[in-house]
């Protein structure tokens, strides 16, 4: 009996392996098959339906990772090598776009500047100069000083600097208290302010156009701005055009810090809780604001800021096809401008030009301690 029982485990073992392989095959393929039906969802859904507010948060760097890790996994499952091949390629073809990949760099070599170019340094400021420690650990801790020392090393001819604010507990907007210190640090520069958002030009201003987003709400939001908030501005007002004469011709920069896509669960101001319909309408709203705005604008353009929208969100490719992205001047390969507890992860910062302008430099400038953003500092001429 025992010789016969022996005989008959060695013949189950092959049996059992070939049950494990076959569901091992299935669970790949699953895998595969799902990961595509994401990324197939999230091209058709990002920035069109607010429900999708949450799955637009994923990092543009699964779309390169998790293919590759799939296709690591097919290479042992050599049974699911064909189907679950064309799966995974698949899903890498279509989340392509979203990855945030800048393969331009490797063959785009950007134009010398002339003398008349034109430095232009776009920064979140994270709460301008207050030093921020809220409960939750959150926000700087910096010398008040260190933001104009920052921001005069840039030694820009232009500045388009966001969160011109600071925030109490409850995240709620405050004004500066001491507004004309930006006029003692920078003088002779010319200064137009709109809620959060401040511009500084050494070329005279001949226009200052905040763009109100209500008008391009797909609904009307009765708490917008909300009652009693001391900076109204900072609800309606998330870009601001600034006209500038340099050299003889206008030249229009917008300064732009859009909405974020969710606020979280609960609020922390302890008011109304995450209303994705609402972020996703704000948005897209500000992107229309931003389309019409350049629709009706015959002059040369540039446009930088913090967009908080990441190269997988769709949001960024319904900018005007008249605005071109910098990238291609960039010297990373994969540039990020945002992150999280000191850690560099990837980007929402953005600068977009008409085709007028050319590009000589664009790079991100570390801040330190000074903002969980990097600045971008770009060298531009008409």
């Amino acid at each position: 009996m025992t010789a016969e029982r022996a005989a008959a485990a060695a013949a189950e073992g092959p049996v059992r392996a070939a049950g494990r392989t076959r569901w091992g095959t299935w669970v790949v393929l699953g895998a595969a098959g799902a990961w595509l039906a994401f990324v197939a969802a999230h091209r058709v859904l990002s920035g069109r339906v607010w429900w999708w507010n949450l799955p637009d948060l994923a990092p543009p760097p699964v779309f390169l990772v998790v293919p590759v890790l799939l296709l690591t996994v097919l290479l042992a499952v050599r049974r699911a090598g064909r189907v679950g091949s064309a799966l995974v390629l698949s899903a890498f073809v279509l989340g392509w776009p979203c990855a945030g990949v800048n393969l331009a760099t490797l063959w785009h070599r950007p134009p010398p500047a002339p003398p008349e170019a034109i430095t232009v340094f776009s920064w979140n400021t994270w709460y301008w100069d207050e030093t921020v420690r809220t409960e939750d650990g959150g926000g700087p801790v910096r010398d008040p000083d260190q933001l104009y020392r920052y921001l005069r090393a840039q030694a820009a001819d232009v500045y388009l600097l966001q969160e011109y604010l600071y925030v109490d507990r409850d995240f709620a907007p405050r004004p500066v208290t001491d507004p004309d210190r930006l006029r003692r640090e920078f003088p002779g520069f010319h200064v137009a302010v709109a809620g959060e958002l401040v511009t500084l030009s050494r070329f005279p201003i001949v226009l200052d156009r905040p763009l109100d987003l209500r008008p391009s709400l797909e609904r009307q939001w009765p708490d917008l701005p909300p009652a009693g908030s001391s900076m109204p501005a900072y609800h309606t007002v998330k870009t601001l055009r600034t006209d500038l004469l340099v050299s003889g011709r206008v030249v229009s920069f917008y300064n732009a810090h859009l909405h974020v896509p969710i606020t979280g669960l609960p609020s922390r101001g302890g008011g109304t809780a995450w209303d994705g319909l609402a972020r996703h309408d704000l948005r897209a709203a500000n992107y229309r604001a931003v389309a019409a705005d350049v629709a009706g604008n015959p002059h040369p353009i540039v446009l930088a800021g913090d967009l908080n929208t990441s190269p997988a969100m769709r949001l960024i490719r319904t900018l005007p096809d008249r605005l071109v992205d910098a990238s291609p001047a960039l010297d990373s390969l994969y540039p990020g401008s945002w992150a999280l507890l000191g850690m560099p992860l990837w980007r929402i910062d953005w600068v977009f030009t008409t085709d007028d302008v050319d590009v000589h430099e664009y790079r991100m400038v570390a801040s330190g301690n000074g903002s969980d953003h990097s600045g971008q500092l770009v060298v531009v001429s008409v």
